[in-house]
């Protein structure tokens, strides 16, 4: 089973909100878009599951069946 991640929040203007992964080998960096959309900055680690959120918006890890 992968492990997970749970993201946490590096920066957020109340528009868009940058999560990193709190794991140092792993470094994974998004934005994520109050209004819909994401961008991945820095993959970090290919094979973990990554989660996270705040105020209304939340990431979900799901491994497909």
């Amino acid at each position: 089973m992968n492990p997970v991640h749970r993201l946490t929040i590096e920066a957020d203007d109340g528009v868009e909100v940058v999560f990193v992964g709190p794991v140092e080998s792993c470094a994974r960096r998004v934005v994520v878009k109050r209004s819909g959309g994401l961008v991945v900055l820095d993959r970090g680690d290919f094979f973990t599951l990554h989660s996270g959120g705040t105020s209304g918006l939340e990431l979900v890890a799901e491994v497909a069946q």
